[in-house]
């Protein structure tokens, strides 16, 4: 007497699998929905506006020209650096730096702000990457440049006083917000995937900042008083960390959004204090869309998330 043959179902392996993917595509879905949905034209105008503000306080205070002087021999080109044959001369400075501080005023003016603002945002793209060859990479512009992308594709708004709203209104502010997010979020994953809890628990902070006293710390006592207690090194490493991974999240809830602002103000400030690294234009950019987030649409809409 043969036993009996169980059957078994094939499909049922497969089950958990695209449960899990299910969850996935709904949850990609949910954001999606969120992305989209209507906003009001007024808070539309209010952010562009605001990152032009920003651009133009970029491009306009910093003396870009001095890079005309750098020897021939440290022109290190990257990215739209590399259509220069070489560093050019202090009048292309000039000509790109008032381009760009006109082409910003003229989108608070609301003068064709669907054009103003990608030549103000092209102007500060070609002079942080020309300044960024000088033989050292820097970030200082990276939010804000990587924070205006969505703004460059946004429609035409109805002005300062619209309330008016509409998916093509409200998907540039949300993805500016969420490109905010994502960059400070990648920042602290980069210092968990380099160094992993030893970023927080080793000395990495505490040498940062005795470095900081030995080199453009505009408080270099402070900043060695700083670094003779481990056990606040720890606590500054830890929060600037948790600072950085909570931001999608921070971001995400409207009441949260001051609160972030307020987070990276304060841990902006701290460095530049302790280290002397120029980051003002960071806390700038999440004023920019934070602010008209957090309030403009509170008194426009029903309460939501986005």
């Amino acid at each position: 007497m043969t036993a009996p043959v169980e059957v078994v179902d094939p499909t049922l392996a497969e089950r958990p699998l695209r449960a899990s993917s299910g969850r996935l595509s709904g949850l990609a879905r949910r954001l999606d929905e969120r992305l989209i949905a209507p906003g009001s034209s007024q808070r539309l105008a209010l952010v562009r506006s605001g990152l032009a503000i920003v651009v133009a306080l970029r491009v306009g205070t910093r003396n870009w020209a001095l890079l005309a002087h750098q020897p021939p021999a440290l022109f290190e080109p990257i990215g739209v650096a590399h259509v220069f044959p070489h560093m050019p001369g202090a009048w292309f400075f000039w000509a790109v730096r008032a381009i760009g501080v006109v082409a910003a005023v003229l989108v608070v003016a609301r003068k064709a702000p669907t054009v103003a603002f990608p030549v103000a945002w092209l102007c500060l793209l070609v002079l942080a990457g020309l300044w960024s060859s000088a033989g050292k990479i820097l970030h200082n512009d990276v939010l804000l440049l990587l924070t205006c992308v969505p703004m460059l594709f946004a429609p035409a708004d109805q002005g300062y006083g619209d309330r008016s709203e509409s998916p093509r209104w409200g998907w540039p502010p949300r993805a500016g917000l969420a490109m905010v997010g994502l960059v400070y979020f990648l920042t602290g994953y980069q210092k968990l995937h380099h160094s992993g809890p030893a970023w927080v628990t080793g000395d990495n902070m505490r040498w940062v900042l005795y470095q900081g006293a030995l080199d453009k710390s505009p408080f270099p006592s402070l900043a060695r008083d700083l670094a003779g207690q481990p056990w606040l090194t720890h606590v500054m490493a830890g929060t600037a960390i948790g600072i950085e991974l909570a931001a999608p999240l921070l971001l995400f809830l409207r009441p949260t959004r001051r609160v972030f602002l307020l987070l990276v103000a304060g841990m902006h400030t701290m460095i530049w204090v302790t280290l002397g690294l120029d980051y003002w234009g960071w806390i700038l950019t999440v004023a920019a869309v934070t602010l008209p987030a957090a309030t403009v649409v509170l008194r426009t809409s029903p309460p939501d998330v986005t």
